[in-house]
């Protein structure tokens, strides 16, 4: 089934679900705690959730550098804190069982973007980056960062100090 609706009234009866997946939309609504809230109404008990915002440290990073239209209905409204995410989820009736970041890689990647002026689609942004030389050398550099003995320990820690996105795995007692 797919249903086309406003997050805050989903058409799935109580309880239906053991999967909710919510990636990239707290940061567009009125009002999260009521997403939320209804998010936790229809997973069953024990059901797994995947709920993610981008990181409050990359947002504030992003405001110095995007467009304003960025930071505007329908675009992002709010910025999420780390502890105000794991809050919201809580206080929905969720228990969190991990909260991590990820994707620093992007966080730097969108600024740069913002600054080289390129047109990239938000769910497809590495088709820009054939179009601009400046988003090709950071992706280069990036994978030789990767390729080396230190990468994937240099990575680990930027994902945590800057990641693009903050992911929450919770479960519904």
């Amino acid at each position: 089934e797919f249903h086309v609706a406003p997050a805050e009234h989903l058409p799935v009866e109580d309880g239906f679900a053991t999967r909710v997946m919510c990636t990239e939309v707290l940061e567009h609504v009125d009002d999260p705690a009521v997403v939320l809230t209804e998010l936790a109404r229809i997973g069953a008990p024990g059901a797994v959730y995947l709920i993610t915002v981008p990181d409050a440290l990359q947002e504030t990073m992003q405001k110095e550098v995007a467009d304003e239209s960025y930071f505007r209905h329908p675009n992002h409204i709010r910025i999420i804190e780390r502890e105000e995410f794991a809050e919201l989820v809580s206080a929905a009736g969720l228990e969190v069982l991990s909260q991590e970041g990820y994707g620093f890689f992007w966080s730097i990647w969108w600024a740069m973007a913002w600054g080289c002026e390129v047109d990239a689609e938000v769910d497809r942004p590495w088709l820009a980056e054939i179009n601009h030389p400046a988003l090709q050398r950071w992706t280069e550099a990036w994978h030789e960062l990767l390729k080396t003995p230190e990468g994937r320990r240099v990575k680990a820690g930027l994902d945590r100090f800057m990641p693009k996105s903050q992911v929450i795995v919770a479960r519904k007692p």
